[in-house]
């Protein structure tokens, strides 16, 4: 497959390390009735399946319940928005593997269907906004077989739509977009054989819509922001020898084409897992293996690591007060220092204060506000310490604001 170049970089900024324990394999979906990111389960040093369930609202992890599914690893979580439920599907833990359906309703888990899908791992699931759906497709068993199946879940009873489309596989990645009405999904394995083809299902049929992108890779992860999809981390191989190639790369897939980004700050990894806070605007990532783990060391790598970046602007360029400049120090920065950006307006920023969006190369990064009465406002950006910079990385941030944008070039060290 062809890898393109990446054309602009992603800061990842290190939230709070404390919450759930170093885990890989478990699942997130962004409940959006409570405002919070809820995960499920995984699998521990030792590995040990877990069943514990937290919530992360962008400021602290939350342990909600230890009662409900089975410990597990390798499940499937969708937030159903039309019904406010989270919806959990399958996974594998010494016992065996699952094919029971749960539901958390904010404040507890229910089973409420154990038909359906036959039991499985690894497979990958999305919720339909338009068709008020729930997408299961593919995934494996313990006896290795892979499955090419569509399922949907209405609320009420699984449903098999479609036995075509995609080559069986497991350890792919799903997404839905909502400005497009399409499932995309990408990548993913079949015993040695790693995928790196991309497919959208838009209620009716499957269709391959891209070969050329990302490198085939399984076990990564994939999110719809606000209007691209994105997808982070997988590995190169599914036998857990050394030599395994990681990535850690985001790719923006907008319907016709793949775009890469150079992440900083949150390190290559697969079986982490991902959600889009749709009311802060944020990509979180969570946990994952950091090294590509052997059949003797397999704890190798666990992370308990909360990453964000910022997706869009919290608050779109406007017709107010005028930009007038940007500047950033120290810069140069070096990693683990924070790197103070200052913003002029033209004149004093009016009643209720004026709000200035600041990305650039390295993404969108955030929303300053100039109080009422003042002309200048600063935005406080930690740089990573375990940025994985090796040479000096410079690019442009901007801001923009009163329809005007400036920017300033920073340069970020090892």
């Amino acid at each position: 497959m062809l890898e393109f170049a990446p054309v602009a970089k992603l800061l990842w900024t290190q939230k709070q390390d404390l919450g759930p324990s170093p885990r890989a394999a478990h699942a997130m979906a962004f409940d959006t009735a409570n405002k919070a990111v809820l995960l499920f389960g995984g699998t521990a040093a030792g590995n040990q399946t877990l069943g514990d369930t937290w919530s992360w609202d962008g400021e602290d992890w939350t342990q909600l319940e230890d009662i409900g599914p089975p410990a597990r690893a390798q499940h499937t979580m969708a937030y159903d928005s039309a019904r406010q439920r989270t919806v959990l599907f399958g996974g594998v833990s010494q016992d065996g593997e699952f094919g029971d359906t749960w539901e958390w309703d904010g404040s507890s888990w229910t089973q409420i269907q154990d038909t359906g899908p036959r039991p499985r791992l690894s497979h990958a699931m999305t919720f339909d906004s338009v068709r008020n759906r729930v997408v299961l497709f593919g995934g494996t068993h313990v006896n290795t077989n892979v499955e090419n199946d569509t399922w949907e879940w209405d609320g009420s009873d699984w449903s098999q739509v479609e036995d075509s489309g995609p080559a069986a596989r497991a350890g792919h990645s799903m997404a839905f977009d909502s400005v497009r009405s399409r499932t995309v999904l990408f990548g993913g394995a079949a015993g040695q054989t790693v995928f790196g083809d991309t497919w959208e299902w838009d209620g009716n049929l499957w269709k391959q819509v891209q070969d050329m992108g990302p490198s085939p890779a399984t076990e990564g992860s994939m999110v719809f922001r606000s209007q691209t999809s994105a997808l982070f981390g997988g590995i190169s191989a599914t036998s857990k020898v050394q030599g395994r190639k990681m990535f850690g790369l985001t790719w923006e897939w907008n319907g016709s084409h793949w775009t890469a980004r150079q992440d900083i700050g949150v390190g290559a990894r697969y079986e982490h897992a991902m959600a889009f806070d749709g009311v802060r605007g944020r990509v979180v990532v969570f946990g994952g293996r950091g090294i590509a783990a052997d059949e003797q060391n397999a704890d190798a790598g666990l992370r308990g690591d909360t990453w964000e970046h910022v997706d869009a602007p919290a608050n779109p360029p406007g017709t107010g007060v005028p930009v007038t400049s940007i500047t950033a120090a120290p810069n140069p920065v070096k990693e683990g220092q924070v790197l103070v950006l200052t913003v002029q307006l033209q004149m004093a920023a009016p009643q209720g204060g004026e709000n200035v969006d600041i990305a650039g190369d390295f993404g969108n990064i955030g929303t300053v506000t100039v109080a009422q009465g003042s002309t200048t406002a600063s935005y406080s950006l930690p740089i990573p310490s375990n940025a994985g910079i090796t040479q000096p990385i410079t690019g442009n941030i901007t801001a923009t604001g009163g329809g005007v944008t400036k920017s300033v070039s920073v340069t970020i060290q090892p």
